[in-house]
C-alpha cells in the first residue's frame, strides 16, 4: 500500500517541528547555568575575547558564537550555552526536515508529520548531550545535518542547485570542526562510485558546491597556512595520547550506548537507504564515516552526527510498515515507540545534565561516573586558593608576578575569576593561550598550578609546594588528583623569551 501523499507545507512541517525542538531550548533555560562552567567552556570563553580566525585546538566558530552571547547578555554559562541550545534546536529541526525529503518516492510526495517527529524524537537525546556545554561538536551536527538536509533535497526534487546549499553546510562545518572531511570525503567518493549519481559530477553547480565549501572555509585554512597548521599536529598528539589511553577501544559498543532504544530505528533506516533507488546516496553519510572513523581509530561519539539521516530515513520506514495495519495498531505501535525513544532522552538527561542538588544519589553518581560533570564543579574555589597563595607573598615578590597554568581549564579559571582577586592575568604554554605570551615583563615569582615540584626543579633555581587544591565537596577531578599541589617558584634558569619560545602544548 502506498503512503498517501503529503498536503503540508515546507513552513507548516517547519513550525511544527521547530515547536517540537523548543523542547531543548526549554530544557536549557532551566538547566543551562547547572553546577558551573565546563573546563572546555573556560577555553571557549578566553579564546572569545582574543578572537581569530583559527585556534590551536579548533576552528573559529565556537568561539566567535560564544562572544556575541556574552556580548549582548553578559558571561555565565546559560549565556555561553545559549547558542549551543539553539543550533542544536535548529539542528533538530533540519532532521525532521531531512525525513520530509526522504519520505518521497516521487519528487512532489513527502513524509508524514508523524514520521518526522519520529525522526526529531530519536534525535533528542543527541542533541540534548551536545547543548548541555559549549563545544565544537554542537555546530559540527548543524554542518552535517545542513549537507545532509541539501543532498536529500537534491535527489528528491533533482534539482542540481542544492549542491551549493551542501557547500555551504560542509564549509560551516569547516569552522566548526575538521572532522567534516569525513562526511565530504564520504559523499565525494560515493558520487563517484554509484552509477546513478556520477552524473551530478558534471553539473556546475555541483562544482559550485565545492567552491561554495571552499570559499567559506578559506579564512580558516589561510589561518592554518600562516600557523603551520599547528591545528594538525595538535590533533595528532591527541589522538596518539587517545590510542594510547585505549579511549577509541569502545567505538563499536558506543554506537549501543549512544543511540540506546533508538538503535533498531538506525537499523531500519540503514537498510532502507541501502534499497532505496532514489535516496541511497545518502547512505553514503553514514557508511563511509563509520569506516573511516574506525579505520582511524576515532572515538565514538564522533559519528553521533551520521545518525541524522538514519533516524530521519528509520522513521520513514517505520511509517510505510505501519500503513497496512489496523488503525489501533498503529496507535499502539505509534505510542510504544515515542515511549521509548523518550526514555532515552531521561536517560542522557539523567546522566548528562546538570540537575541535580549536591549529595542526591543522581549527583553522586554524575561524580563518579560523568567526568564531564566533575568537570563543572570547583572553578572559583580553585581561583580563590592560588589568590590566598597569592596573599602569603610579600610585596617585592609581587611586583613581577605571574600565574601559569598548567592546562586551559585553569588557565580559562584565572582569567575569568583571577580579575575579582587583583590577580595577574595568567599565562599558560596550552593551546592558543601561548600564543598570548608571558605577559609584559619576565616574571621573577611565579605561582604554578597544575604541575609537580620535580618537574619545575627543573625549570626554577627555587620551588616550594604552598598549597594543595581541594575541591568543593570532595570532588574529585583533574585538579585536585592528577596534579593538586600549587608551587611558588623563582627565577626561571633560562631567559624568558627562549623558554617561551619552545615550550607549546597541547591539550
Amino acid at each position: 500500500m502506498a503512503i498517501a501523499r503529503s498536503t503540508t507545507s515546507l513552513r507548516s512541517d517547519a513550525v511544527v517541528l521547530s515547536a517540537c525542538a523548543a523542547i531543548l531550548l526549554a530544557v536549557h533555560f532551566a538547566t543551562g547555568n547547572g553546577y558551573g562552567f565546563h573546563r572546555d567552556e573556560l577555553q571557549f570563553l578566553d579564546d572569545a575575547r582574543h578572537l581569530a580566525w583559527g585556534f590551536v585546538a579548533y576552528p573559529p566558530l565556537t568561539a566567535f558564537c560564544g562572544r556575541i552571547a556574552i556580548a549582548i547578555l553578559g558571561i555565565s554559562p546559560q549565556v555561553l550555552r545559549l547558542p549551543a541550545a539553539v543550533v542544536n534546536a535548529i539542528s533538530l529541526v533540519l532532521v525532521g526536515l531531512i525525513a520530509r525529503e526522504i519520505g518521497g518516492r516521487s519528487p512532489d510526495e513527502t513524509a508524514s508529520r508523524y514520521a518526522q517527529i519520529v525522526a526529531v524524537v530519536a534525535m533528542l537525546p543527541i542533541a540534548l548531550a551536545f547543548s548541555s556545554v559549549l563545544q565544537y561538536n554542537t555546530f559540527d551536527l548543524l554542518a552535517w545535518c545542513l549537507a545532509i538536509f541539501f543532498t536529500a533535497r537534491v535527489l528528491r526534487t533533482d534539482n542540481p542547485r542544492y549542491w551549493i546549499g551542501v557547500g555551504a553546510g560542509i564549509g560551516i562545518g569547516v569552522l566548526s570542526k575538521y572532522s567534516i572531511a569525513f562526511l565530504a570525503v564520504s559523499l565525494i567518493a560515493a558520487v563517484a562510485i554509484l552509477p546513478s549519481q556520477r552524473h551530478h559530477l558534471r553539473s556546475r553547480f555541483f562544482w559550485y558546491g565545492a567552491l561554495t565549501a571552499v570559499l567559506i572555509a578559506a579564512p580558516n585554512l589561510l589561518w592554518l597556512a600562516r600557523h603551520h597548521f599547528i591545528t594538525i599536529h595538535m590533533e595528532q598528539f591527541i589522538h596518539a595520547r587517545d590510542v594510547r589511553h585505549g579511549r577509541a577501544q569502545g567505538y563499536y559498543s558506543d554506537q549501543l550506548k549512544f543511540t540506546m532504544f533508538a538503535f533498531p530505528l538506525a537499523v531500519a533506516g540503514l537498510v532502507s537507504l541501502l534499497r532505496s533507488a532514489r535516496f541511497r546516496l545518502l547512505s553514503a553519510f553514514y557508511v563511509g564515516p563509520f569506516i573511516l572513523f574506525a579505520l582511524a581509530k576515532g572515538r565514538g561519539y564522533y559519528l553521533m552526527p551520521a545518525y541524522a539521516v538514519l533516524y530521519a530515513a528509520g522513521a520513514v520506514a517505520l511509517e510505510r510498515a505501519l500503513v497496512p495495519h489496523a488503525k489501533w495498531l498503529r496507535i499502539t505501535l505509534r505510542s510504544f515507540v515515542f515511549a521509548a525513544l523518550l526514555l532515552d532522552s531521561v536517560a542522557v538527561g539523567w546522566a548528562c545534565l546538570p540537575i541535580w542538588p549536591v549529595g542526591s544519589a543522581g549527583w553522586n553518581w554524575q561524580m563518579q561516573n560523568n567526568g564531564d560533570m566533575r568537570d563543572e564543579v570547583g572553578w572559583p574555589e580553585f581561583v580563590a586558593q592560588v589568590a590566598a597563595v597569592r596573599d602569603t607573598l610579600p610585596a617585592s615578590d609581587r611586583a613581577r608576578l605571574a600565574i601559569l597554568a598548567g592546562n586551559y581549564g585553569e588557565a580559562g579559571a584565572l582569567a575569568l575569576y583571577g580579575p575579582q582577586y587583583g590577580l595577574p592575568t595568567p599565562i599558560s604554554s596550552t593551546n592558543s593561550f601561548h600564543d598570548r605570551g608571558f605577559g609584559p615583563y619576565a616574571p621573577e615569582t611565579v605561582i604554578v598550578t597544575g604541575s609537580n615540584l620535580a618537574d619545575q626543579l627543573r625549570n626554577f633555581e627555587s620551588c616550594t609546594v604552598a598549597a594543595t587544591v581541594q575541591m568543593p565537596y570532595g570532588v574529585r577531578n583533574e585538579e585536585s588528583v592528577d596534579h593538586p599541589t600549587i608551587l611558588i617558584c623563582r627565577h626561571l634558569r633560562w631567559p624568558w623569551p627562549e623558554a617561551w619560545a619552545g615550550s607549546q602544548k597541547f591539550g
